[in-house]
């Protein structure tokens, strides 16, 4: 997905020593990786019904250590221990599905784990933080979401196992983008995380993400994810799996946040096992499944948690009898008795931790400011944006409806959103040519009109530059089929300027472009106005329930 690693061929002989070497590139004293790692920990597991089921019915493998409970002391201490001498500085407790939620066995699986953290040895335990947002993102409540603050506050922020950050304490909110920027609170330090970082990617806060799901890098100064993989689908979700393809994708997570050395790196998760994103020690539980495995395909429960090792332990240079690789280069080497020895062939039983050039010369990847297009006079989709983040308010909504009544904001619909990766995935499946299925910036609107007849219409004014020609451009795109069409116009001023039917077959159209030129110098109203089709199928339209794609609309000086 990111960097690529080269591939060990299975059925190798075992490896063995060849020789020392000193080919392999030494490492800087100041070669300044120095990241904090942060990793995920699922609170909810339990040994007794009722919630025992959580096991049984969310889970295709069992841990290593059986099917536990998060209150169980030795199975806390085991887990704190192994996290810590990992070199994983905290660990983010996911009480995202309300504290309050199992009858307070969440509730009480945390306060245990504090107890246990508290009471073990000082520097054999990582330190503690949250991560919340039920009240947001499933109960839309403010109340109820600083109901959880308060108490996070008030009964664990000031414990001496409480994870600090930029001198504040840490507090993840895993919401909806809806909620990124209308939210903070003073006495933490508030970072966001949303079910995939590819739903939020373009409207994701400065900070990054900080979970769920990392299928895309959201370019930022601070935090990078990994994660080994992730599925749902095995519970009846209408999710596609992130396959772990045996470690590669957890080998080039890691090895691109490396490259880029951010100020955080945070792990989804230690054991999720119900989302298939742990990296604990894990065996199937029926021949339904693949055990994990080594490079020759032989079972190895720990193979996750190794990988974390070796490259956690960066931070502080190589580990006694691991594997290491140059990216790019072909040698394997082991780490032994302080000296890299060239090795015949890849170990079995152990990874091999791929080291990019980066770690040995301190010259890491940075983002790069994108240089604006000097034929661009107006980023329509970026004045969203602003708008979104609060930044500069220049949209409204509106709901016409067919009897010509307007309505101020949505009815029956909803607003413009931002286009989501997981709201193109159905788009996708329905556009045989590859070559159309790429993911342009814009937004969407979901009119659902069910029984009523309607548009919706986003409005945004914008100062168009002086220039001899101007064009609006953009492509309109639908979803799905769950209806026979969507009509899409664009109003300048008051006046439709065009319109566009887009029929049931999902998949972007051809890119639509309007003259603007006699607007130049002027303050303009451009709204895009989306629903029901009648004008084009008369009696026989459906009323539209899908979703209408607006695709990288931007006003250009020059086609």
């Amino acid at each position: 997905m990111l960097s690529i690693l080269v591939s060990i061929g299975a059925g190798a002989a075992n490896a063995k020593p060849i020789k020392e070497t000193d080919k392999f590139p030494k490492k800087l004293t100041n070669a300044g990786f120095h990241p904090q790692i942060g990793i995920w920990y699922t609170v909810w597991w339990d040994d007794e019904k009722p919630y025992s089921d959580h096991w049984q019915d969310w889970t295709r493998y069992r841990p290593v250590l059986g099917d536990y409970a998060s209150d169980d002391p030795h199975i806390i201490r085991t887990h704190m221990q192994w996290i810590k001498q990992a070199g994983i500085d905290y660990v983010i407790l996911d009480d995202t599905n309300s504290h309050f939620a199992d009858g307070g066995n969440i509730a009480n699986n945390i306060e245990t784990i504090f107890d246990v953290v508290e009471s073990m040895p000082e520097g054999t335990a990582p330190k503690l933080a949250f991560a919340i947002g039920a009240g947001q993102y499933a109960g839309n409540s403010e109340e109820a979401h600083m109901k959880e603050v308060d108490l996070i506050y008030e009964q664990y922020a000031n414990r001496p196992s409480y994870y600090y950050w930029k001198g504040k304490p840490l507090l993840v909110d895993y919401t909806t983008p809806d909620w990124f920027y209308k939210w903070d609170d003073e006495r933490f330090t508030v970072r966001w995380a949303t079910g995939s970082t590819g739903d939020a990617a373009s409207v994701a806060p400065d900070t990054g993400l900080w979970g769920w799901v990392f299928n895309e890098y959201v370019p930022n100064k601070e935090v990078f994810g990994v994660m080994p993989g992730w599925g749902t689908a095995h519970q009846g979700r209408p999710t596609t799996p992130i396959d772990r393809e045996d470690g590669k994708l957890y080998t080039d997570l890691w090895t691109e946040a490396v490259k880029r050395s951010p100020e955080m790196i945070v792990i989804a998760s230690f054991n999720d096992h119900a989302e298939e994103i742990g990296i604990e020690a894990i065996t199937p539980r029926s021949t339904d499944v693949k055990p994990w495995v080594d490079a020759y395909g032989t079972p190895t429960p720990d193979w996750y948690e190794q990988i974390t090792k070796g490259y956690a332990s960066l931070r502080q240079g190589f580990l006694e009898d691991f594997y290491y690789k140059p990216e790019n280069g072909k040698q394997i080497y082991k780490y032994e008795n302080g000296r890299m020895i060239e090795q015949s062939a890849a170990p079995h039983g152990k990874p091999v931790i791929v080291v990019p050039e980066a770690y040995f010369t301190g010259k890491f990847l940075k983002d790069e400011a994108k240089k604006p297009d000097k034929n661009v006079a107006v980023d329509v989709f970026q004045t969203w944006v602003d708008d979104f983040k609060g930044i500069k308010k220049s949209w409204g909504y509106e709901t016409l409806l067919e009897n010509g009544n307007t309505v101020q904001g949505m009815s029956n619909g909803a607003e413009f959103y931002d286009i989501k990766k997981s709201g193109l995935d159905p788009m996708f499946t329905q556009i045989v040519d590859p070559k159309q299925r790429i993911v342009r910036k814009g937004f969407k609107a979901h009119p659902a009109w069910l029984d009523s007849k309607g548009w919706s219409l986003g409005k945004v004014a914008v100062k168009l530059p002086k220039a001899k020609k101007l064009y609006l451009t953009y492509y309109p795109g639908k979803v799905n089929t769950l209806s026979d069409g969507i009509v899409s116009s664009v109003i300048v001023n008051g006046r439709t300027t065009d319109t566009q039917w887009v029929t049931g077959e999902a998949g972007w159209k051809s890119k639509v472009v309007i003259d603007l030129s006699k607007y130049a110098g002027q303050s303009i109203e451009l709204a895009f106005k989306v629903g029901w089709g009648q004008e084009k199928l008369g009696d026989e339209a459906t009323t539209a329930y899908d979703a209408f794609l607006i695709g990288d609309p931007l006003i250009v000086t020059k086609l």
